[in-house]
């Protein structure tokens, strides 16, 4: 038997940690497992993390299970069924996720339908719906090219269902299982610098261990009359309880793309105020909010990104002696121009961001509700132009909904994240309500 050629000592070694500020913005979690024990060995640290924070988690087991004593007599094909997926249960019930949240397809073990194959578009159907009822920011799926038939099958079933989701920035990280102990030099990833992240799990090992324990058909010789039957070796577990778990965030992965003008002008073609600027209580307290903590000196020349009908900027301008307020939809700035056309300190101009952010300096930047809308490359891009365009000591204050939505790239939190770990931005007050959270920085 040809050696293994996969070398995971050095595909550990370059893995970077896990942001921690990303998993604490994570309420619900989608995770896919070809069979029973494949959700707790490549990932039951990481269920049990996100447990301990409250996550939602909503499990999928794409096959029955029933291939892995296929000659027993003791077990039957439907015996082994209802053991694997008890073990299941038992193995969740460690991790603290209630059976409730487990998805059993059922597909035929060793044989789930690929892309191309009979009966992959019902298995699809089935995974849309559960997708859309979690909601998920986050997806584990097993690589794309890990060595097992179902492995690929599960991973290509999930492709093609967020394809067909309507959804947004839905993060997908992949797990190695097979890759360990059957890779062929064609299944070996090919990953640039940071698509290889490591989760510390070293407060839940002793959870894992358990749950990967609790698939006892799996790691005893509980099925003992068939001599063919699967076995893990301890080898092969001892992969998974390292202290670290280990997930592929392959950028060509990702579908999130920052909301385009189209996006925004639908919205306000349907609906002069889609989020109820003007009449909302939550907005007349969150902006109450925001002008107060800019507190009582006046700007000399002011930022407003994406001010929608202007409700906000109409406020602002207060605090201004100059206002540049700028928006994506041509449809929204009408109604901001009407707004405040008495008021000639307050110039409106159609843009977006990060491409036509304005080449000027401000002492104050204003964004509210917008980051989110961005992918994480042009939130990054958008920090550079703003720390570029903010004046040594100049303020800029965010606020944002931290709710999650599906439709947008990123949470408000994320977006909140990126800037509190830039040390150009100092963070020198905060709010956080159950709705949303208000930074204020000052430029370093």
């Amino acid at each position: 038997m040809m050696s293994n050629p996969f070398d995971k000592a050095s595909f550990w070694d370059s893995a970077v940690p896990v942001r921690p500020e990303f998993l604490k913005t994570i309420h619900s979690c989608l995770i896919l497992a070809p069979h029973p024990d494949d959700e707790s060995l490549g990932c039951g640290g990481l269920i049990a993390l996100l447990r301990a924070q409250g996550c939602r988690l909503t499990i999928v087991v794409t096959t029955d299970g029933s291939h892995s004593h296929p000659h027993s007599t003791a077990y039957s094909e439907s015996a082994r069924i209802a053991l694997r997926e008890e073990e299941m249960r038992q193995a969740l019930s460690v991790l603290q996720v209630s059976e409730k949240h487990i998805h059993f397809l059922r597909g035929r073990d060793a044989a789930l339908p690929g892309k191309d194959d009979p009966g992959f578009i019902g298995f699809k159907i089935k995974l849309i719906d559960i997708i859309r009822d979690a909601c998920p920011q986050l997806c584990l799926v097993p690589y794309e090219l890990d060595p097992h038939c179902d492995h690929r099958s599960t991973w290509q079933l999930l492709d093609a269902s967020l394809q067909e989701v309507k959804y947004n920035g839905i993060t997908v990280w992949e797990y190695p299982i097979w890759l360990y102990q059957n890779a062929e030099y064609a299944d070996i990833p090919d990953l640039k610098a940071g698509e290889l992240i490591a989760v510390g799990i070293d407060a839940f090992l002793s959870q894992k261990s358990a749950a990967i324990a609790a698939h006892r058909s799996q790691v005893s010789e509980l099925i003992s009359d068939d001599p063919k039957g699967f076995r893990l070796s301890t080898e092969m577990i001892g992969n998974f309880l390292t202290g670290k778990e280990y997930f592929m965030e392959r950028q060509s992965l990702r579908k999130e793309h920052t909301l385009s003008a189209a996006y925004f002008q639908r919205l306000y073609e349907q609906q002069r105020d889609p989020w109820n600027f003007e009449a909302s209580e939550y907005e007349r307290e969150k902006y109450a909010t925001t002008i107060a903590y800019l507190g009582r000196g006046i700007y000399r020349n002011a930022l407003e990104i994406g001010c929608s009908i202007g409700v906000l900027t109409a406020l602002l301008r207060i605090k201004c002696n100059r206002l540049l307020s700028i928006d994506i939809s041509s449809t929204a700035l009408k109604v901001a121009q009407n707004r405040l056309k008495d008021h000639p300190d307050v110039e409106f101009r159609l843009a977006a961001i990060p491409h036509e952010y304005p080449d000027s300096s401000f002492d104050l930047v204003v964004m509210s509700e917008v980051g989110y809308y961005l992918s994480m490359g042009d939130l990054l891009a958008t920090k550079r132009k703003i720390a570029d365009s903010l004046l040594s000591g100049g303020t800029l204050i965010m606020v944002h909904w931290t709710h999650y939505v599906i439709d947008y790239p990123l949470t408000g939190d994320e977006v909140h994240e990126v800037f509190l770990n830039d040390p150009l931005f100092k963070s020198v007050s905060s709010i956080r309500t159950k709705d949303y959270r208000l930074n204020v920085f000052n430029k370093s």
